[in-house]
């Protein structure tokens, strides 16, 4: 039954469809397994166990009564705890709000659910999302090596479904926190178009910069669950009216993409990549034209700027969200209190400074982008260290290919590229015009099947049974 957990959606929906398996009998092999991996992984901050059963006998009594369903029925997903479950702790990996209960879920819980996911977990995450880890939650370990972090801030969702802890999981993405942990986990992560996805009832980092997206283990995978939740919602003032225009991603997955138009940045331009990650960017590169793709080599025009405009706005928004909280600074993990103490300190011409240099650097990517069909990129400049960088350590060279697509909205997939001689995963980063997610899909989907990666973590020595 364990072999089952690394098998796709698809492929779990027609067990069900077929009764060969029940969602109930699933859901309790993932509970036992996520029990033995859980003292080296860390990815949960808690377990949904009572209503997560409770979701698979609804899903159970539907295929046995042949109904027809959506396809996420009976798919164990997680979210990161930060993403508000109605009557359920969302801890945002804080003590500040270790015993919160939100009143409300968000859109995308209430999406999954309408879809028929079963809900069976929270994730760990740096705390609110901001960069380090809080000491009441600890960091959540990589799968691949549990000497070395997940990565951030979605650290949880990424090492629970590199792990088969789960299908999918929903994690944000403010400077990377989707790619970054993906491309360490060896997962799939997408950050999409800025207001294709709502975060209506996620705990806000940076309201313009914050997006909200699917970590899964392949890319149709990660289509699957952008259909069940993408979509225009008018409770999020910062949900755009196109995003209800895409129509299916999955019915885009197999398009032809021979003659589509790939940029790269020139070798000379990948400051500070290590070696065995720029030589699996090259081999990515490769293999494009292999599948009769045109590259194209590219400049972005202000593509330096982006961390400055990055920090400049999200530092003063976030001290925003928690100014309220600054009398209770010794509750913070220190330099999560640091950083939004700094930023009480930007003036308000700084902010709007930024905020007006965001929107001419996201006119001007878009200019670049008109002329390709993708943008391929490293996802990060090394693969997965031992710890988290901090924010004004090495953080900005870990956010250096994922953070110019938050400040400027456009829609960024990350895809395992290959492994390093340690066996360390290495992700590849393809990048699309605004709102142009299905393609983006599609050239992502065709790299992946003609990588035909399929190994997998060694979970054994983490003491994992077998059966």
């Amino acid at each position: 039954m364990r072999e089952i957990l690394f098998s796709s959606i698809s492929e779990v929906a027609s067990l069900y469809r077929a009764k060969q398996i029940s969602p109930v009998e699933l859901l309790q092999t993932l509970f036992q397994t996520a029990e033995e991996l859980e003292p080296y992984l860390n990815a949960f901050i808690s377990f949904l166990r009572e209503p997560a059963t409770q979701a698979a006998k609804r899903a159970e009594d539907s295929f046995l009564r042949g109904e027809t369903v959506p396809l996420l029925t009976g798919i164990p997903i997680s979210v990161k705890d930060l993403i508000y479950t109605k009557g359920i702790k969302t801890t945002c990996g804080s003590r500040i709000l270790h015993d919160f209960v939100p009143d409300h879920s968000a859109t995308i819980v209430e999406k999954l659910e309408q879809n028929g996911a079963v809900m069976f977990g929270k994730t760990n995450l740096l705390e609110f999302a901001y960069g380090v880890v809080h000491p009441d939650y600890g960091q959540c370990n990589n799968p691949w090596d549990v000497g070395r972090t997940a990565g951030g801030s979605s650290s949880g969702s990424s090492a629970a479904v590199a792990a088969g802890l789960g299908f999918a999981s929903i994690g944000t993405d403010t400077g990377g926190s989707i790619r970054i942990p993906a491309s360490y986990c060896g997962a799939v992560g997408v950050k999409p178009t800025y207001g294709l996805i709502s975060t209506y009832g996620v705990f806000p980092l940076s309201w313009s910069l914050d997006h909200a997206g699917p970590i899964t283990r392949s890319v149709e995978d990660a289509a699957i669950v952008l259909d069940a939740i993408a979509g225009y919602d008018s409770r999020d003032r910062y949900s755009h009216s196109d995003a209800g225009s895409h129509g299916s991603f999955c019915s885009h997955l197999n398009e032809d993409c021979k003659g589509n138009r790939i940029g790269y940045l020139p070798i000379s331009l990948l400051h500070g990549v290590e070696k065995e990650v720029l030589d699996i960017y090259q081999q990515a590169l490769h293999l494009l034209q292999e599948l009769g793709m045109e590259l194209m080599e590219v400049t972005i025009p202000g593509y330096e700027r982006f961390e400055d405009i990055l920090m400049n706005v999200l530092l003063p928004e976030a001290s925003v969200i928690h100014h309220k909280w600054m009398d209770r600074g010794d509750e913070y993990a220190p330099h999560t209190y640091r950083q939004i103490e700094e930023g009480t300190r930007h003036t308000a011409v700084r902010y709007l400074e930024a905020l007006r240099e965001q929107e001419s650097f996201r006119r001007e990517l878009q200019r670049s982008l008109e002329v390709m069909d993708a943008l391929i990129t490293p996802s990060v400049a090394f693969p997965a260290p031992k710890e988290d960088p901090l924010i004004g350590d090495h953080e900005v060279d870990e956010m250096t290919y994922s953070g110019p697509f938050n400040v400027s909205g456009h829609p960024a997939i990350t895809v395992n590229g290959g492994f390093t001689s340690s066996l360390l995963p290495v992700g590849i980063q393809f990048v699309g015009r605004h709102f142009c997610e299905a393609r983006l899909l599609g050239i992502a989907h065709v790299f992946e099947r003609a990588l035909g990666l399929n190994r997998r973590p060694d979970l054994k020595f983490m003491g994992l049974k077998q059966g």
